[in-house]
């Protein structure tokens, strides 16, 4: 049972335990499941979604076992995540990160940048970690990227220099 993280609890809401989840609109509000597991632990395991509304930039989500306002302030932090077959499609130009790990991708010239090993969601163009024999690269999911799921590869058309630029963390 692979599962996909969608999103992260920023806080709480509320006095009766919803926690406040940044994450994919159409994902939440029609999951019976999620899991929620600290940044590196072990999964947990999946709870019963009592309710998921959107309420301003987050979604409210009510989950079994967090009952009040104290429990969902220690679950702050927690990735959320479901199970890959409730998520159905992730919608036009969007893509699920269990759909892209490990992808090859290459140039349109056909050189091979490396594998997805990463993904991050920046709330604005969201940034592809690709990991190869040129190290780390940080790809922003924009106009010149082409992801094709069916055959299993990305294609990069990248503005110049963007390769040539070092991934973060570096002096």
């Amino acid at each position: 049972m692979p599962l996909v993280r969608i999103g992260k609890v920023v806080r709480a809401i509320g006095l009766r335990g919803h926690l406040g989840v940044a994450g994919w609109d159409p994902s939440l509000g029609g999951l019976g499941q999620v899991a929620l597991s600290r940044p590196g632990g072990p999964e947990g395991a999946l709870r019963k979604v009592v309710e998921a509304r959107p309420q301003g930039k987050v979604w409210a989500v009510a989950v079994e076992g967090i009952q009040d306002r104290t429990a969902a302030e220690q679950a702050v932090g927690n990735e959320v995540f479901a199970r890959r077959e409730d998520l159905g499609e992730a919608g036009e130009g969007f893509h699920w990160w269990a759909d892209l790990e490990g992808l090859p991708v290459v140039t349109k010239s056909g050189e091979r940048v490396g594998s997805v090993t990463g993904y991050f969601v920046t709330g604005g163009v969201d940034v592809l970690e690709v990991t190869g024999e040129g190290g780390e690269k940080l790809i922003p999911l924009a106009p010149y990227v082409t992801v094709d799921l069916e055959q299993g590869l990305i294609t990069i058309d990248p503005p110049e220099g963007l390769l040539d630029l070092p991934s973060g963390g570096e002096d």
